[in-house]
């Protein structure tokens, strides 16, 4: 018999350490125990892929946490331990799924049997209308769970309501289906044993869902990796020009998907860069296997790949729309669906065919390469087509925007400030940011409601610029790669000395009123009140920032109108401006002998965050797996090079560290006959960008010796680098000072 109300007093003890050291001691075995006589009971064979799990080494980490004095006031306020389950899953393409649960629930005061699915199959389910016969399937008695802590119960007839209302707002709840028990009173183990093994047995038909939603995901998803896989495509002829191809290492996006980069070269000039993304699922757009294709930031092809299943060989037909705002989209279309035919790619109407696909030998007949070849020839051709790359000159940028989604999820661009998901998002890409660099500048931006003033120091290349890009896109679930209609980033130019270069002024000559980048920001603010509006002023102390900025300071900090002109025949310029709080302005400073320095009432009315730290670590770990297999050494010396700088604040930053990468991998990519030997290649980055930073008195002295001694060890005798450290040894001993530039 169990006393289950004296296993909820467990999971209600207020105390954290206690409540997870005695859920592991007297639930815990108790709850095991049980389910190991069901399983039994079911004979089930338990192995690699089909295995029992339970909350034990949550609770055992959260113990240990709450005695560890570093964490133990953080520890006081935890939920974990409130709840206990264990459960049986079975391992599918390296994902957990769970076949069913026993859990006692300490929030609710439930006994839950049940198993637990995520959102994306019952979208799945919802898309291709099967979600009806999916609820049908569910036993009359089962109920269907939502939330983490106190459950909620969904009924069935409003089920369908609820998933759709979930799409939109990406939302993305677990649920429970199942049978739950009073947490209460005593209990038979033999009744919760027959509760699991009839559980077991009215999910049945539940399980043959699930594990056919399973298996078209993995047919499809493994033939989006066959494709990935394929890098033999080396050149491809457009508009009767060739170009070669290159195409990069798959990396892991996010959580549910692949991420692979093109470049697109005319002889040795990069025309253009693109991504093909694999996705498992698409969380805003689509819950199948999709393959999308981005060009300068714009999406071009956006597809669902379960087209491809069917019986025999299925036809990979793909739809295509236009809905730009400058051009006529019917005559984009036609142009489009002409280029793609003279590219021997089969189009009609608004779609066209980019393989065919054999479901007997799951493989593509054409092959993965000239599949692949035909998705990266399309999307060059749409954005030909569209005016955003012109072939075969430079690409016309002409902003973001989401028209090359399908009609159906085209939607305006929302901001979100949720730190979670911005932390997300900039955690995803390529650059190397800390969790705290991120929350500094979150916090900085958005702690005040009607003044955001941010204000990035540092040596460069530390990703002053990145930085910026990143989060603001993150706010609207872009990539770093996405064009972001509300952020403009605007060099600052030396000679401003006025208002004038922000605001605009009035030209009698001309008679017209001369608009600027940054007033045309604020314009749209104002009309648009409810989205925030990024401004990056770059290298802002290249003039004097409180010449230029002050109009604007002062009206932010006294929520005054600026003056802008008298002309009453002015009409699209209003005579005054007000800053509205959706402006967000960040500004990125360098310190050396061509800037000026930071008067304090601008100091006062921004904050100041510096960027001088690297973590050259991560940046490797994020780093090409191709320049990994081939730089570990050089960069592993450029790391100790980097070392000896960073006391005397003379180190680099990951742009540099990038180029000079860059550079040694290109000259290991040519042929043996003409590539430079690995340590003078070293020397020379080391010479042309470390070097060239170089400048001190006699306060470098050890560091000068220091690096001699170095480059003694690691390069060879006639080193040029070494020649450069030699010369400032000698200058400093003889002037006092020195620097690499004589």
């Amino acid at each position: 018999m169990i006393n289950l109300d004296y296993l909820k007093s467990i999971l209600n003890l207020e105390n954290t350490e206690l409540r997870c050291r005695r859920s592991l001691d007297e639930i815990s075995p108790i709850m095991k125990t049980l389910f190991e006589r069901f399983i039994d009971k079911i004979d089930m064979n338990l192995n690699d892929e089909i295995y029992i799990r339970s909350y034990d080494t949550t609770l055992s980490t959260t113990y240990h946490d709450a005695r560890n004095p570093t964490y133990a006031e953080k520890k006081k306020s935890s939920d974990i331990g409130r709840k206990y389950f264990v459960g049986l899953f079975r391992k599918v393409n390296d994902k957990e799924q769970n076949l069913i649960t026993l859990e006692l629930n300490g929030f609710s005061n439930v006994i839950l049997i049940h198993n637990e699915i995520n959102f994306i199959p019952f979208w799945a389910w919802y898309k291709n209308e099967k979600i009806h016969s999916v609820l049908n399937s569910i036993p009359d008695d089962f109920k269907i769970h939502t939330g983490w802590k106190e459950k909620e119960i969904l009924p069935k007839q409003e089920f369908v309501k609820y998933i759709k209302d979930c799409i939109k707002p990406r939302r993305r709840p677990w649920f429970q289906i199942g049978m739950s028990i009073p947490l209460e009173g005593q209990i038979e183990e033999q009744v919760l044993i027959d509760g699991l093994i009839s559980a077991w047995d009215k999910l049945k038909s539940l399980h043959g869902y699930i594990n056919e939603e399973i298996e078209l995901s993995s047919i499809t998803y493994n033939a989006l990796m066959a494709l990935a896989g394929t890098r033999d495509l080396k050149e491809t002829k457009l508009l009767g020009r060739t170009y070669s191809v290159d195409l990069s290492s798959i990396e892991n996006y996010k959580t549910n998907g692949k991420r692979q980069s093109f470049h697109i070269y005319d002889a040795d000039q990069m025309l253009t860069k693109g991504f093909i993304y694999y996705f498992e699922f698409h969380e805003k757009f689509s819950p199948f296997q999709t393959i999308m294709v981005q060009i300068e930031g714009h999406n071009h092809i956006f597809t669902n790949a379960r087209e491809i299943l069917g019986e025999g060989v299925k036809q990979w037909q793909i739809s295509k729309s236009f809905t730009t705002q400058s051009l006529d989209n019917h005559q984009v279309m036609t142009q489009s669906m002409k280029l793609l035919n003279e590219h021997g790619i089969e189009a009609g109407g608004n779609v066209y065919r980019v393989g065919s696909f054999n479901n007997e030998t799951h493989s593509f007949v054409e092959g993965n390469e000239q599949v692949k070849k035909n998705f990266i020839d399309a999307a060059l051709l749409f954005a030909h087509a569209s005016q955003k790359l012109e072939l075969p000159s430079e690409e016309n940028d002409e902003g973001g925007n989401f028209e090359d989604f399908p009609s159906d999820v085209v939607e305006s661009l929302e901001s979100n400030f949720q730190f979670e998901a911005i932390v997300q998002t900039i955690s995803n890409s390529s650059f190397t940011f800390s969790k705290e660099i991120i929350r500094d500048l979150h916090l900085n931006l958005t702690a005040l409601d009607d003044k955001h003033f941010v204000l990035l120091s540092g040596i460069s290349g530390t990703g002053k610029t990145q930085l910026c890009r990143l989060y603001t896109n993150a706010v609207y679930g872009l990539e770093y790669e996405d064009e972001n209609p509300y952020f403009t980033i605007i060099p600052v130019r030396p000679d401003w000395t006025d208002a004038s270069a922000l605001f605009g002024y009035y030209s009698s000559f001309e008679k017209r009123y001369v608009r600027t980048e940054f007033l045309n920001v604020i314009l749209n603010a104002l009309k648009e009140r409810e989205k925030p509006h990024f401004i990056l002023l770059d290298e802002m102390n290249l003039a004097r920032v409180e010449y230029y900025l002050s109009d604007y300071l002062s009206a932010v900090e006294s929520r005054k109108e600026i003056p802008l002109h008298q002309d009453d025949h002015i009409e699209e310029i209003p005579k005054k401006l007000l800053i509205p709080p959706n402006v967000y302005l960040l500004g990125t400073i360098n310190v050396d002998e061509t800037t000026h320095s930071i008067s304090d009432k601008v100091l006062d009315r921004a904050f100041v965050m510096t960027l001088s730290d690297v973590d050259f670590d991560s940046y490797w770990n994020r780093a090409d797996q191709d320049i990994k297999e081939v730089l570990g050494r050089e960069f592993a010396m450029l790391k100790e090079l980097h070392q000896m700088l960073l006391t005397y604040e003379l180190h680099f930053g990951y742009r540099t560290m990038g180029e000079m990468m860059r550079k040694l991998f290109v000259n290991h990519q040519l042929s043996e006959e003409h590539q430079m030997e690995p340590l003078k290649a070293l020397d020379r980055v080391i010479s042309e960008k470390v070097l060239t930073k170089v400048r001190g008195d006699e306060r470098i002295a050890e560091m000068l010796r220091k690096m001699e001694v170095w480059l003694k060890e690691n390069l060879e005798a006639d080193s040029i680098s070494l020649k450069h450290v030699k010369r400032m040894q000698e200058e400093l001993e003889y002037y006092g000072a020195t620097q690499f530039w004589r």
